[in-house]
């Protein structure tokens, strides 16, 4: 059997993704402690199939080698329980019961748990289920790499590993083979479509939050732009939590940060007439890519890359990239910098290495709005992004 690695790495994203939105729905007391563990459990699970692909490449049998796979297998069963425990309520105290709701196949993987037990959690006193519906204990003596001059006149069948094992009641050891192919290459493979059924039942979850929204009517005030701009912010971070960001600054400030709340900079920005005639057909535009979220976010279909997408064009002035980069800079400044003063190479100031790069872009920018230097870095800098605008529908 062939393990497809690209298989699981493309469905564990997609569970990384969509468990990412369901945290963020999370309202409840346990909202960060549930958070964090899914996190890390997706984390570890990523970790355990590397080290399980790591097994396979280097093709080296040694018992400790078998107890480092079994280890990393069982990490992935327990992050899928655990996964499972958290978002959907599945318990955890009667064992089987769970296996048989979160995985493909129940008996491939209480198998691979009897053989977990008895390799690495307790060897002197394994617990299970026989074929035949009863309870048996077995105690695993020692488990070693298959020696066919030894082991082959034990054994009947050829195997990668050899499991000496006695019962309580008895004194005389018996023996089982290991079979790689057989034992733990099944128990992998189910693994990996189990994460359709994990994923099945988080696409459910998520259709039912999202069905809930579009019931509700969004909350927005329209008695001005700056109110509009922030309520429609707040309904975006209620819908869409992980599209809104709060860093915590140095200064004990917190910096908010959405695709939305960034309009704000633009409306509060004025200019002299001749700009600002100009300046309100950007403005226009920033209207009605607002009114567009406002409708998505109605119907739950809002996706980023859908918006604003005129504003960064990455041909406009495409000789001055490092200056364009440098614009942040001004966006920053709650300053009033600009000055025609030669600003050297070990200026100190952001804000002024700011205005050094805007005054080579000038030309550029004058080319589709009239600049005005008289307003603050900010407002310089929200010309930048009304040029890059016009550049872009324009013919060039």
């Amino acid at each position: 059997m062939t393990i497809d690695y690209d298989l699981w790495k493309e469905k564990h994203n997609i569970c990384v993704e969509k468990i990412l939105r369901i945290c963020d729905y999370d309202k409840s007391k346990d909202a960060i402690k549930n958070a964090v563990k899914c996190n890390s459990s997706l984390c570890v699970m990523k970790n355990a199939m590397q080290d399980i692909r790591g097994y396979f490449e280097r093709d080296v049998k040694s018992s400790a080698e078998l107890c480092f796979l079994i280890r990393n297998i069982d990490v992935i069963v327990t992050g899928i329980l655990d996964i499972n425990n958290i978002q959907f309520g599945i318990g955890l105290n009667k064992p089987e019961k769970a296996i048989e709701r979160c995985f493909t196949n129940k008996e491939i993987i209480c198998n691979f748990r009897t053989l977990r037990s008895m390799v690495l959690a307790h060897p002197v006193d394994t617990f299970f289920t026989n074929d035949s519906g009863e309870s048996e204990t077995i105690y695993l003596e020692d488990i070693l790499p298959f020696n066919p001059r030894i082991d082959g006149l034990i054994l009947k069948k050829e195997c990668d590993y050899v499991k000496r094992m006695c019962k309580p009641e008895s004194h005389q050891s018996f023996f089982e083979p290991l079979t790689i192919e057989e034992d733990i290459v099944p128990v992998i493979l189910t693994i990996i479509d189990s994460l359709d059924l994990l994923l099945s039942n988080i696409d459910k979850k998520i259709a039912s939050i999202e069905h809930n929204f579009t019931q509700q009517d969004l909350v927005v005030i329209n008695d001005s732009i700056q109110e509009y701009i922030i309520s429609l912010d707040k309904e975006l971070e209620n819908r869409y939590p992980s599209a809104v960001g709060n860093t915590e600054l140095a200064d004990g400030t917190t910096s908010h940060y959405s695709i939305v709340y960034e309009c704000l900079m633009y409306f509060e920005a004025h200019f002299k007439k001749e700009t600002q005639d100009k300046y309100n057909v950007f403005l226009k535009y920033l209207r009605n890519e607002l009114k567009k979220i406002e409708v998505d976010l109605k119907n739950m279909k809002f996706n980023e890359d859908n918006y604003f997408s005129l504003m960064y064009c990455s041909e406009f002035a495409p000789s001055l990239s490092y200056e364009k980069q440098k614009m942040e800079y001004l966006r920053e400044s709650n300053k009033t910098s600009f000055t025609d003063l030669p600003i050297g190479n070990d200026t100190p100031s952001n804000a002024l290495w700011g205005i050094r790069c805007f005054r080579l872009l000038m030309p550029y920018i004058n080319q589709y709005i009239p600049v005005d230097v008289s307003v603050s870095d900010k407002d310089l800098y929200c010309q930048y992004v009304a040029a890059t605008y016009f550049y872009a529908i324009s013919d060039n």
